[in-house]
C-alpha cells in the first residue's frame, strides 16, 4: 500500500516586511490610538493613506452634527492648502463626496469637474485633480464620514484600487471612533483647556463666554416649521438699520484705506428696494424661509455676470456676505427671544463682516476671534480697532475645539486663545485687569 505523501504546512508571521500596504496599514492603527488632536491625526494619516493609494490628494470628510446643521466636514488632508481644514463642508448628497456619503457606496469618477454632481468649492485647486475616489467611512448603517482620493491624472480608479480604499476607511473609522471615545471618557460638562495660537490686529485681553454668530441655513434648522405667528414689528428693523447707517456714517468721516469699502457698504442701507424686500421677508408667517431665498438670490448675483472682471467679481461676492448678515441682523432684531450677541460675550467666526461687527460692537461684545483671515487694512478690522476690542485672526481649529457658551479668554498681545482655561489662568487674567 502506497503511502500519501506528507504534506508541509508553513507558519508566517506577517509584520509588513517591506510590504508598503502592510505596513501602512500598521502605521494608520498605531497614528488612531494617539491623544492628539483630531485633525493632527487625520492628516497624519492622509499621508500614509496617499502613499498607500498611489494618490496625490487624500481628504477626510468627518460627519458632524452641530450648530449648521449635519454636514461633512474637511479634517484631515495631504495635497490641498492647509487653510482648507475646518472650512470646507459638503452636506449629504452634495457634491461627489455627499453623493457618497448618503448611497453609502464608494463612487468615482475620471474627471470629476464633468460630472453634474461636482461641487466647486474656491481655494482648492481641484481641477487640478480630476481622477476622484470617494469612500464612505461606514459604522452601525450611516456614514461617520467620507475618504477622498484624487490624481492628477485623469484616469478612472480599478476595482482593485477600490477595494484598497474601502479597507483603509475601515482604518480611519476605527480613528474615529478612539477619537470620539476620548471625548466621552472626557465627559459632556468637562471640556478640555485648549490653547490656540493666531494673529493680532488690535491688541488687548478679555474674557467671556463664547458666541458663535449663526448663519441663515443654521437659524433656520435651529427654527423648524413657521417661525412667527404675527407680523414682524418693522419700526425695530427700520431702527436697526438707522443704527448701522449712523455707526458706517461716523467710520467713513475718519478717511482712510477702508472710506471706500464702507461707503460701498453704505449704498446697501440707502437701496429702498432691498430694505422693501428685507421687511416683507421678515413680516412672512416664515420669515427664516423669505430671508434664506432674498440671501441667496444677492449670493447668485457674482456667478450670473460672467463679463465682470475679477476684481469686481469679488466685490460682488463681499458685498452678497455683507447682505446675509443683514438678513441674520434683520431676524435676530426682528424674532425676538435671546439676543444675538449678548453683552460681554467673545464673538467667534469665520469670516468678519463690517455690518455683523457693528452690529456686535454694539451689543457689547467684549473680543473678537476670527477662525480665517481678516484684511488688516479692511473696514471690519477698523471698526474693531476704533472700538478698543481684542482682535484675533487665523485661529486655527477654533471651531474644531470651541462649543457655544465655552469660557475664553483672548490675550491678543500674545496671540493666544484659550478655550476653557484652567483657573490658575482665569485667576491671571483677573488680576492683570485689576
Amino acid at each position: 500500500m502506497a503511502q500519501k505523501p506528507s504534506q508541509t504546512f508553513s507558519f508566517q508571521v506577517h509584520d509588513g516586511g517591506g510590504d508598503r500596504t502592510l505596513d501602512g496599514i500598521f502605521r494608520l492603527i498605531a497614528l488612531g490610538e494617539n491623544e492628539e488632536p483630531l485633525e493632527e491625526i487625520l492628516t497624519a494619516m492622509c499621508a500614509d493613506v496617499a502613499a498607500i493609494a498611489g494618490a496625490d490628494v487624500a481628504s477626510i470628510y468627518v460627519r458632524e452634527e452641530g450648530p449648521e446643521g449635519l454636514r461633512f466636514t474637511m479634517r484631515g488632508n495631504v495635497g490641498f492648502p492647509p487653510e482648507a481644514l475646518g472650512r470646507v463642508h459638503l452636506r449629504p448628497g452634495e457634491g461627489i463626496t455627499g453623493f457618497a456619503a448618503s448611497r453609502l457606496r464608494p463612487v468615482s469618477v475620471a474627471m470629476a469637474d464633468r460630472d453634474e454632481r461636482f461641487k466647486y468649492i474656491a481655494g482648492l485647486g481641484e481641477e487640478r485633480f480630476p481622477s476622484l475616489l470617494a469612500v464612505p467611512v461606514l459604522r452601525a448603517g450611516a456614514a461617520a464620514g467620507v475618504l477622498v482620493l484624487q490624481r492628477g491624472k485623469p484616469k478612472a480608479f480599478t476595482d482593485e484600487e477600490v477595494v484598497l480604499a474601502t479597507a483603509l476607511a475601515a482604518v480611519i473609522n476605527h480613528a474615529l471612533e478612539r477619537s470620539e471615545e476620548r471625548e466621552r471618557r472626557a465627559g459632556e460638562h468637562e471640556r478640555r483647556a485648549v490653547r490656540l495660537a493666531g494673529r493680532a490686529l488690535t491688541a488687548g485681553t478679555a474674557m467671556g463666554h463664547a458666541e458663535v454668530l449663526p448663519t441663515l441655513a443654521a437659524l433656520a434648522r435651529a427654527v423648524p416649521g413657521p417661525s412667527r405667528t404675527t407680523a414682524a414689528p418693522a419700526l425695530d428693523l427700520e431702527e436697526m438699520l438707522k443704527r448701522l447707517q449712523v455707526e458706517l456714517a461716523r467710520a467713513v468721516t475718519a478717511g482712510g484705506a477702508t472710506a471706500a469699502e464702507i461707503t460701498h457698504l453704505a449704498l446697501i442701507l440707502e437701496d429702498r428696494r432691498f430694505r422693501e424686500r428685507l421687511a416683507e421677508a421678515c413680516a412672512r408667517a416664515t420669515p427664516l424661509r423669505a430671508l434664506s431665498e432674498l440671501g441667496r438670490a444677492y449670493a447668485r448675483v457674482p456667478f450670473a455676470t460672467a463679463s465682470a472682471s475679477a476684481a469686481a467679481t469679488e466685490l460682488l461676492g463681499d458685498r452678497a456676505a455683507e447682505i446675509e448678515d443683514l438678513c441674520v441682523l434683520a431676524f435676530a432684531t426682528t424674532a425676538g427671544g435671546r439676543p444675538l450677541v449678548r453683552s460681554g460675550a467673545i464673538v467667534v467666526s469665520e469670516r468678519l463682516g463690517l455690518f455683523a461687527t457693528l452690529y456686535a460692537i454694539a451689543a457689547g461684545a467684549s473680543a473678537f476671534v476670527v477662525e480665517g483671515e481678516v484684511a488688516t487694512d479692511g473696514a471690519a478690522a477698523a471698526a474693531v480697532r476704533a472700538s478698543g476690542r481684542p482682535l484675533l485672526a487665523a485661529v486655527g481649529g477654533a471651531f474644531s475645539w470651541l462649543r457655544p457658551d465655552d469660557l475664553l479668554v483672548v490675550d491678543a498681545d500674545a496671540g493666544v486663545l484659550r478655550i476653557n482655561p484652567p483657573a490658575t489662568a482665569v485667576a491671571r487674567y483677573r488680576s492683570a485687569r485689576r
